[in-house]
């Protein structure tokens, strides 16, 4: 078997080596939760998954790969475990998915804080970087695509375009969050409010209409918002099934090194 990220493979090739690779991967996800991507020591790492950091080395390639790596598979886990009530193609449905995954990110700080740390290094791999940044151009890509084809975006405004600007505003707000610029309450509603303001200048006709109502609801604090922002929130049901499946592979190894 073979996994990707930011485009090279990773190679595995026997079960146990397969094996090894999950485990270094749960005890990284554990440390990050624990103590931040800062305080993540390879040595530790190596130590914690019972393995050499000649293992690590060879399998991920870096310890930013790891943590990439580590914290990718929990978003995939997290969004395959969330129920959305709007269509993905839609306003209602951007604006949805952005309310639960941030107000999700207001519960593991220590996992978005990994992320951005690797996006923003200089020292980052750049491939790395890229898929750090692909994380969040395709979950505004179908939405933009909608704009597209429904002939919804202003002239010399392409989806490459708004979308690059989209996931700059993203990342640029969450870093802030991350340093504590932003408070923990605020970030959805900042999140939310760039977001907005960048598709109300880039689009025309009803979706221009229907962006700048959502904008001024959200600013003056109206029951539309508020009603609809209570409705999306990460719920702890939700986040509780993200973490079901590694915690099951989890006891699974322990129980495998136990025999």
């Amino acid at each position: 078997m073979e996994e990707s990220v930011a485009g090279r493979p990773t190679k595995y090739k026997s079960d146990s080596i397969m094996e090894r690779r999950e485990r270094i991967l749960r005890v990284a996800r554990k440390m990050i939760a624990q103590s931040g991507v800062a305080e993540l020591s390879v040595r530790e790492l190596c130590a914690r998954a019972g393995i050499a950091q000649k293992t690590l080395y060879n399998a991920f390639g870096s310890k930013d790969h790891v943590i990439t790596l580590a914290v990718t598979q929990y978003t995939q886990e997290f969004n395959n475990s969330v129920y959305y009530k709007f269509p993905r193609k839609s306003l209602e449905g951007q604006i949805e998915r952005m309310i639960k995954v941030h107000s999700r990110n207001t519960q593991l700080r220590s996992y978005t804080t990994a992320i951005m740390s690797v996006y923003n290094s200089a020292q980052s791999d750049r491939e790395l970087r890229n898929a750090v940044r692909l994380m969040s151009t395709n979950a505004y890509r179908p939405f933009v695509e909608m704009l597209d084809e429904e002939k919804g975006l202003q002239s010399k405004v392409t989806p490459e375009h708004i979308t690059a600007y989209l996931t700059t505003n993203t990342y640029a707000t969450l870093t802030d969050w991350c340093i504590g610029d932003i408070e923990d309450q605020l970030l959805v509603e900042r999140v939310c409010e760039g977001f907005l303001m960048i598709v109300a200048a880039s689009t025309r006709g009803k979706h221009k209409a229907e962006a700048e109502q959502w904008l001024n609801d959200l600013r003056n604090g109206r029951p539309s918002w508020m009603t609809f922002r209570k409705m999306a929130e990460v719920e702890p049901g939700e986040l509780r099934a993200a973490f079901l499946q590694t915690h099951k592979a989890k006891q699974q190894g322990q129980a495998e090194a136990e025999v």
